[in-house]
């Protein structure tokens, strides 16, 4: 019995050594592996100028990609929030309408959707109309004086 209990404290012990040589010859390797080929993201600085047009494309992408999902299922909830999310991050009001249009149209009991179309259309109404400039009243003076 004495040599059972003495045979798994050496397995113990050589699986804990074994264990330790490979955690630290993995974590050298890798600290190596970093040394010899650094990986330097892609910037601006590092010589892309275009930053943001692949965030742009990114998005055109994800775009055309919600569109032909939409063309499969016209009514797939996720798709049409997600290309209202896009339209609105290209600041593109009237792309993101028809969407949020159909989201209403689908599910009109979601008041969300009903906040979000208002908003919208309230923005493609500002967009519209020209600011007017406000009326001046002679007998005020200017601030400052």
């Amino acid at each position: 019995m004495a040599n059972k209990k003495k045979g798994k404290e050496i397995f113990k012990k050589v699986f804990i050594i074994l264990s330790g040589l490979s955690f630290v010859f993995f974590s050298i390797s890798a600290v190596v592996n970093m040394i010899v080929n650094p990986q330097t993201p892609v910037t601006e600085e590092n010589g892309n100028p275009q930053g943001d047009n692949s965030a742009i494309t990114q998005i055109e992408r994800e775009i055309a990609g919600y569109e032909s999902v939409l063309e499969n299922e016209p009514e797939n909830r996720f798709a049409l929030e997600r290309l209202v999310e896009l339209n609105l991050q290209r600041g593109d009001l009237q792309g993101a309408l028809p969407h949020i249009e159909k989201l209403v149209e689908v599910n009109p009991e979601n008041e969300r959707y009903q906040e979000v179309l208002g908003i919208i259309q309230q923005g493609l109404e500002a967009q519209q109309t020209p600011p007017s400039e406000l009326p001046t009243n002679p007998e005020t003076p200017p601030q400052g004086e």
